[in-house]
């Protein structure tokens, strides 16, 4: 009985020691945890930071676009009223040259001098549309839709088919594009007449 009572409590030794390894294990792992927890927690709270500065970059970046953006809108403004300036004092140059002639007009009867005086004024003016990039469609025989509007045709011998008879309005281009077409008669053969009526 003695040898039994001696083998109960080796047993139950045993069973206190496994269990003892088993909670130093349990403590064990439970630090490892809480030290993979803490870096974890470091990490989250670098990245919370970083995420506060990126953030923080990302607004500042904003505003700098915004303010850029109304400096354009402001530059673009200022240069197109530069330029329209520009454009009227051209023109206020030319509105005195006229007001010069109409007055010279008053106390000259010398016609001559006034259309000489008229002449000049439209020559001014033509020069300074072509400095600002306004040129007139350059007179072609022959009638092109792009730069030509056809108000009236004409049924003549003496001109080819389709030939610009006459320009009744210039037309102009601005930096080569059409702004307003020149208006002409075209000629057309006695045939085409004759298929239309």
């Amino acid at each position: 009985m003695e040898e039994k009572k001696e083998e109960i409590k080796e047993e139950a030794k045993k069973e206190e020691n496994k269990e003892e390894k088993e909670v130093k294990e349990v403590k064990k792992e439970c630090e490892e945890i809480e030290k993979e927890l803490e870096e974890i927690r470091k990490k989250l709270e670098k990245t919370e930071e970083a995420a506060k500065k990126l953030s923080v970059l990302y607004q500042k970046l904003q505003q700098e676009f915004e303010d850029y953006k109304i400096r354009m809108r402001k530059e673009k403004e200022e240069a197109k009223d530069e330029g329209a300036l520009r454009i009227i004092k051209g023109f206020m140059e030319i509105v005195d040259n006229f007001e010069k002639a109409l007055e010279s007009a008053k106390s000259s009867t010398d016609i001559n001098a006034f259309i000489k005086g008229v002449q000049m004024i439209h020559y001014q003016l033509v020069r300074f549309l072509q400095e600002h990039g306004i040129e007139r469609i350059e007179e072609k025989t022959e009638f092109n839709p792009q730069e030509h509007e056809a108000l009236e045709t004409v049924v003549s011998k003496e001109h080819k088919p389709n030939e610009i008879v006459k320009i009744l309005q210039t037309g102009y281009k601005y930096k080569g594009k059409v702004i307003r077409p020149a208006k002409v008669i075209v000629a057309i053969p006695p045939e085409e007449r004759e298929e239309i009526t």
